[in-house]
């Protein structure tokens, strides 16, 4: 499998990627890290402790790391829970359904982590 193919199966946007980090070596070294991100499952931890503040850091974390990887739905859902947590934003925050975007967020991470693993064979 290929860089390309794996950002097609997960839904990423393997020009922008690339735009971003110029080689699918690169891509394959910042991957590795990924790996070992904890910032997805940080996010959901914090969420079911109830912890706001502690999730709309790991949310907001999360949406830079996903964002700079070009996971295009990882990204959007964290930042949609950056958003609806931000502190001085409760209109946002009475309209989203936090724990729906939460749970969305944990599938799609295992969905792009396994991916990932699978693809570096981990």
């Amino acid at each position: 499998m290929t860089v390309k193919e794996l950002y097609d199966q997960i839904g990423g946007n393997y020009d922008e990627v690339i735009g971003r980090l110029f080689t699918d070596e690169l891509v394959k070294r910042i991957l590795e890290k990924f790996l070992d991100d904890t910032m997805c499952p940080d996010l959901v931890a914090a969420w079911e402790r109830g912890d706001e503040e502690a999730t709309f850091h790991a949310a907001h974390s999360a949406k830079g790391v996903c964002m700079n990887l070009a996971f295009t739905r990882l990204g959007t859902l964290a930042s949609e829970i950056t958003e609806a947590l931000r502190p001085g934003n409760e209109g946002a925050r009475a309209n989203a359904d936090v724990d729906a975007l939460v749970k969305e967020l944990a599938a799609e991470y295992d969905k792009v982590y396994s991916a990932v693993k699978e693809f570096l064979g981990k």
